[in-house]
């Protein structure tokens, strides 16, 4: 079975590195849901189509991503991405059905088994192990790393042009069968940002969910603003005309019930009837107390003051329309929102305005410099084209959507299958989330997903164990500030944790050990890969293999689930034991090298000719059948 690299990232394994990064959750979602390791399902790509590079009709008339025969394809083929046609021209619909093949052979128990069936070779059986031990020697945080830079938005939120982008048309283009579909994407190993030039006032927008680490006035940088990612990736917007003043958070209820694990403020555990929140004047606004007098703070600037009405008092500025702008950011109404600074240590989500572009003095057009830094000390800054690129393609290429329609990211889908679940984007998932009857949910955390305050991965990390009939009673979420009886920061301060108090309506308490729902639970939680795996499991076990499950004695009543934070420590501003260097400074130079040499594969946005339509009867697993190629 492939595994990670002990220490380190060897040179051999970045200069050897052919996977389009955007592939990377597929393929991980597709192991996940039918149980087979993810890098094996890469190194099959890659044997049989160079990563969707060439797609030629092999001589024996294996077509498609994956290489299946039509007969094969009729009985495997999957829709994966719910546009009501399976077809092996479609990277997520071909990877899918890929893995529903190797399990239906039996990959759980024997995998080398599984893969002869997929192609009568030994040499084939003995190149796809060895492919797959060479993916699964990169570390699980580069893949992370890797994962989560695929997934990020456009960073200006309008029509905005950078030096030699990949326009829409190449982007979007129509392939023919058999046609080489691969479009350079370019990179440059001295560069260290990219300019994107826009109409003055268009927003920068935060690409990911992060936490503003540094905002001012730099002579290099001009204003700007750096805001790092759960996966600790940082980028910097810089250039901009003017920096936004504050940014909507969702108005917080009464402080909670005491949590006795951590000794930090926790919510009431699920079930429980929750207490109503306490509505604060929304920040602009000045508070008026009993006969409507207005109310003037002596210290506005204190936390409490200023979220009450002395952000106004002290003239800080919102953004204009800003009650659209809570509605498309947080989907929540205007007072149940307060206004808070954009400073150093704020949590926004993805698509939060963080500045405008506009003249600043410089001869060049107004534009926003744009840079990334990768996770770890020491990592440098690298070049965003092949990044900037690869969002770009997958906008235009529509490739996890049905034409026209986003068939599984709403909550109007049905019955997504958990590979799909894995696949949605954070928007989708909490829609998903908050209306699931199966996901039990306090009130203060509903509101807290609600408002894009969970990570992605506990969001997904929920529907996965609904979807899997195991049903999560959640006892706490996000609590800033939480520290762990040890003194370290907690993965619940960054919103990258999740604290499961019961399942299927019986309480972990008293539920623990061999046989018990709880440890149902973990097992079914242990068989998450790539991105999706847990930092931590924490209960009263431990399990064989798994050094990511902790016991400790004061988790009788909850099962801890948490995921690499930030890695932020609060009280140093610097940078947590959570951001370990995943490669040397000069690897990151090399990579985003290799990534920039590497041709990204279009996907057509219409269904091929060899796609099958979707009968309305789920399919099942059929019958073991080889692929006689």
């Amino acid at each position: 079975m492939p595994g990670p690299a002990a220490i380190g990232v060897p040179n051999f394994f970045i200069d050897k590195f052919r996977i389009p990064p955007f592939l990377l959750s597929i393929y991980q979602a597709a192991g996940i849901e039918y149980g087979v390791r993810w890098e094996v399902l890469a190194a099959i790509n890659e044997i049989e189509t160079d990563y969707g590079r060439n797609l030629n009709v092999s001589s024996a008339g294996a077509l498609g991503w994956m290489q299946f025969m039509p007969a094969t394809w009729k009985a495997y083929g999957v829709d994966a991405n719910g546009d009501g046609k399976k077809d092996p021209y479609n990277p997520v619909d071909a990877i899918f059905a890929a893995a529903r093949y190797l399990k239906a052979a039996g990959a759980e128990t024997d995998l080398r088994k599984a893969i002869f069936a997929y192609n009568h070779a030994d040499w084939y059986v003995e190149s796809v192990l060895m492919r797959a031990r060479l993916v699964g020697g990169l570390p699980p945080d580069l893949v992370g790393s890797l994962t989560g830079l695929t997934q990020g938005r456009f960073p200006v939120a309008g029509k905005a042009r950078y030096a030699d982008d990949l326009s829409e048309r190449e982007a979007g283009r129509k392939i023919s069968r058999g046609e080489n579909a691969a479009v350079p994407i370019t990179g440059d190993s001295t560069r260290r940002g990219v300019l994107i030039f826009a109409n003055p006032g268009t927003p920068a927008v935060a690409t990911h969910d992060g936490t503003v680490v540094a905002r001012g006035k730099d002579p290099r940088l001009g204003r700007f603003v750096r805001v790092r990612d759960a996966f600790g990736n940082t980028y910097t917007y810089a250039r901009l005309a003017e920096l936004e003043a504050s940014h909507p958070v969702p108005k917080q209820g009464e402080k909670p019930t005491p949590d006795h694990d951590h000794g930090e403020d926790a919510a009431p555990s699920a079930g429980s009837t929750s207490r109503t929140p306490v509505l604060e004047p929304r920040a602009g606004q000045r508070s008026t107390v009993a006969g409507g007098k207005e109310r003037l703070f002596a210290k506005p600037s204190r936390p409490r003051a200023y979220r009450a009405g002395g952000a106004q008092q002290i003239g800080v500025p919102v953004p204009k329309g800003r009650d659209e702008y809570v509605d498309e950011l947080l989907h929540l109404r205007p007072d149940q929102v307060t206004w808070k600074r954009l400073k150093p240590g704020a949590s926004v989500v993805a698509g939060t305005v963080l500045g405008r572009i506009g003249e600043t003095g410089s001869t060049r057009a107004p534009h926003v410099l744009f840079e990334i830094r990768p996770g770890g000390r020491g990592a440098p800054r690298i070049d965003p084209k092949p990044i900037l690129d690869g969002w770009k393609l997958l906008e235009s290429t529509a490739i996890y959507r049905a034409k026209g329609k986003n068939p599984f990211f709403g909550t109007d889908a049905e019955a997504p299958t958990i590979g799909q679940i894995l696949l949605m984007s954070k928007e989708s998932l909490q829609k998903r989330v908050l209306a699931n009857p199966h996901v039990g949910i306090y009130e203060t955390g509903r509101m807290q997903v609600r408002a894009g305050m969970v990570d992605l991965r506990v969001l997904a990390l929920l529907e996965f164990l609904a979807a899997n009939g195991v049903r999560p009673g959640v006892s706490s979420l996000f609590r800033p500030g939480s520290i762990t009886s040890s003194g370290n920061l907690s993965h619940h301060a960054t919103g990258t944790a999740v604290d499961i108090a019961s399942v299927n309506g019986i309480s972990v308490m008293g539920h623990q050990g061999s046989g018990s729902i709880t440890d149902v639970t973990i097992r079914r939680i242990l068989t998450l890969q790539g991105a999706m795996r847990p930092d931590q499991v924490i209960s009263l076990m431990t399990y064989d293999g798994y050094d990511n499950t902790v016991a400790m004695g004061d988790h009788a009543d909850h099962i801890h689930v948490g995921y690499r934070p930030v890695g932020d420590d609060p009280r140093t501003g610097r940078a947590g034991k959570f951001s370990g260097a995943v490669l040397k400074p000069g690897q990151w130079q090399r990579i985003i090298s290799r990534l920039g040499e590497i041709e990204n594969p279009t996907v057509a946005t219409t269904p091929s000719k060899a796609s099958l339509k979707v009968t309305p009867k789920r399919h099942g697993n059929a019958g073991r059948r080889a692929k006689n190629r």
